[in-house]
């Protein structure tokens, strides 16, 4: 990322680049903190995912729900003391979150403090590591001024003897983790300094009579804004704003048309962007959903306008006087799941949702605005229920004058949470800086040195092979552990050397008995090509510390630079991979579809799934969709090319050319 103009973003990005310490990274509506977000998605070297609390939020911040990444229920968990997560993963997802370096949990104001305390559990479990997250980097992006945890009560009663807040600040691991708060200062939404002065009381609930004044001002009693001035109304509930915009859109002549979204693959209902079958008419008031990803960037979500015609599927928006009309088409979302590849967490699409990126926007609610910017808004906070909701309201717009109230604001409408203001005051003092940075960086080099002669993930692969390895516990884990308890660079290289001439003895020793494990079953053979794979990748690591010197430049270079060793080469060399070369021809065939519909290779066919079909060699389409990881959809989408490639191979190395069988 180029140096920021903007201080205050910079140190929070070189926290990012240089450090594992935890971030919180905080500031008012409009200072920017989206924008970052997609900045470091973009830059980042470490391997990352996004997740957000809800579906919206996710779609929004380009990543997954909390509860949808790591599988967790919606229910409380309380703190059992317990050093390992009750949940288990697939050996694919363990590898992803074993190789997860920095975590972004976008709107963190709504995250519970249980479900903090639980992702720590399973990060702890998944790397080997006793420290906080299991030395995974997060990054926690929200205003806790703005919109609390939906929390029920019945689920307070039981979370509340263990936590003094519903909020994430209060949760276990974040009492004894040191993190930063790091405040974006710097406004861009709103250029009126006495706007900006009124947000701040607002957002700390010390709203003046002068201020208050100063808002009620922009109360117009019976306000009705004319059918093409772009006025969205802001409301406390989901029925009122339902409410206002089928009133609108019935008030309009003409005929009504309905534009249907396809939906493919996963995306779950919570996270649909716009209605599955939105109903429009001209004339009627929309906003966008959804970014202009073009190079002319003609909209932005959030954006309002008016349906000036419609022809076949294209919607013409017409966004104020003397603007050319946007034509406008299907989009898609798309439904993110996170990948290992190699040595990298890749994104993969789980499923779409294509539609136009238009929703009916006379009003919204308060809820979901959160995020978006408007130019004119109607605000009705007179229902106010819950923190934050008449502080996120008033933050949308742009300008006092671009803002009209439904009714005038009281001081009871300003509700505040006096735990969050308390927070916010005990954390303003500890600000970080160039000096605490640099403190930081060392932490982490020391953290990293840990990691390298962390060999805990090696204890579980052993149990199976310990009558084989009977001196990898007494000469390898507790010489290590001895040395991560007082972790000394100036030492790094002479341990390096150590370990290698132990961990060189042990993967001969495995070598040897290859035969004897292939011939006893392949699931022991399948965890014996585990247990070589990791021996092999840390071996190269201790090849390399043992003559050179042992910096966090070097450590993450090594780690993402070296060739990995993929468990695939050894599967061959077991011959796990019945009908190999088939195997081969269904993974170039899958290379091939994946690059012509600009998809990631899994998304049509994992490894596991190529080996399945190779092994038991399909006939009909009935009998592929039974094999696990195709089912019927992926069948009927690719058994015509997937049962013609194993014809082909069956006649090969039968040497005829048998007659046609039926797919079915």
């Amino acid at each position: 990322m180029a140096e920021h103009s903007n201080p205050v973003m910079q140190l929070a990005y070189d926290y990012l680049e240089s450090t594992n310490t935890v971030v919180f990274l905080t500031g008012k509506a409009g200072t920017g903190k989206t924008t970052f977000l997609q900045n470091l998605r973009q830059t980042s070297k470490k391997k990352l995912a996004v997740v957000a609390p809800t579906g919206v939020a996710a779609i929004n911040a380009g990543g997954m729900t909390i509860h949808s990444f790591f599988q967790l229920s919606f229910a409380p968990v309380i703190p059992s003391g317990n050093e390992r997560s009750e949940v288990f993963y697939s050996a694919e997802k363990k590898d992803l979150l074993a190789s997860l370096e920095l975590l972004i949990i976008d709107e963190i104001s709504m995250v519970r403090p249980d479900v903090l305390d639980q992702i720590d559990l399973i990060l702890r479990t998944e790397k080997g590591s006793a420290y906080p997250f299991g030395g995974v980097q997060l990054l926690l992006i929200g205003d806790l001024s703005q919109l609390s945890p939906i929390i029920r009560e019945d689920d307070w009663s039981i979370l509340r003897p263990y936590y003094a807040t519903p909020y994430f600040f209060s949760s276990q691991v974040l009492q004894k983790a040191p993190y930063v708060r790091i405040e974006l200062e710097h406004v861009y939404r709103q250029k009126e300094q006495a706007f900006v002065d009124i947000l701040n009381e607002v957002r700390h609930q010390i709203l003046s009579a002068s201020s208050l004044e100063i808002l009620n001002s922009r109360y117009i009693p019976n306000f009705q804004p004319a059918a093409e001035d772009p006025y969205i109304t802001l409301t406390t509930h989901n029925s009122i704003a339902q409410q206002i915009n089928t009133e609108w859109l019935d008030t309009l002549t003409g005929g009504e048309q309905v534009f249907t979204a396809t939906i493919r693959g996963e995306f779950p209902k919570d996270a649909y962007p716009t209605e599955t079958d939105l109903k429009l008419k001209i004339g009627a008031q929309v906003m966008f959903v959804k970014n202009d990803s073009s190079a002319e960037k003609l909209f932005y979500n959030g954006k309002i306008g008016i349906v000036s015609r419609i022809e076949g599927q294209t919607v013409f928006v017409q966004c104020g006087d003397g603007q050319r009309e946007i034509a406008v088409e299907p989009l898609e979302w798309s439904n993110v799941k996170y990948q290992l590849d190699g040595e990298a967490i890749n994104e993969t699409n789980a499923g779409s949702f294509v539609q136009l990126p238009l929703k009916l926007a006379w009003a919204i609610t308060i809820h979901k605005s959160q995020g978006l910017t408007f130019d004119r808004a109607i605000i009705d906070i007179a229902e106010s229920f819950a923190h934050g909701q008449a502080y996120v309201a008033l933050s949308r717009c742009r300008s006092l004058t671009g803002m009209v109230l439904r009714n005038p604001v009281a001081a009871h409408n300003i509700i505040g949470d006096p735990a969050v203001a308390r927070f916010n005051e005990q954390r303003a003092g500890a600000r970080p800086d160039a000096q605490s940075l640099e403190r930081d960086r060392e932490q982490y080099r020391l953290f990293l040195l840990t990691e390298l002669f962390n060999f805990t993930p090696m204890q579980a692969k052993l149990k199976d092979f310990k009558s084989l390895l009977p001196d990898l516990e007494t000469d390898i884990l507790i010489v290590a552990a001895k040395f991560i308890k007082q972790p000394n660079p100036e030492r790094s290289r002479q341990a390096a050397a150590y370990f290698l001439a132990k961990l060189r003895a042990a993967i001969e020793k495995l070598h040897l008995q290859l035969p004897v494990l292939i011939g006893e079953s392949k699931d022991r053979a399948g965890k014996a090509d585990q247990m070589i794979n990791w021996l092999m990748n840390r071996i190269r690591l201790m090849e390399y510390f043992s003559l050179h010197a042992f910096t966090t430049g070097a450590y993450l270079a090594e780690i993402k630079n070296r060739p990995a060793v993929h468990e695939r080469s050894y599967l061959k060399a077991l011959n796990a991979v019945p009908n190999e070369k088939l195997y081969e021809d269904l993974l170039l065939w899958r290379e091939k579809t994946a690059a012509a519909e600009k998809i990631m290779p899994a998304m049509v066919l994992s490894e596991k799934t190529a080996a399945a079909i190779a092994e038991k060699l399909p006939a009909t389409l009935k009998t592929l969709s039974a094999i696990k990881g195709i089912g019927p959809h992926k069948a009927a989408q690719y058994g015509a090319d997937l049962i013609g490639l194993i014809r082909s191979y069956q006649q090969e190395i039968n040497g005829s050319g048998t007659e046609q069988a039926s797919l079915f």
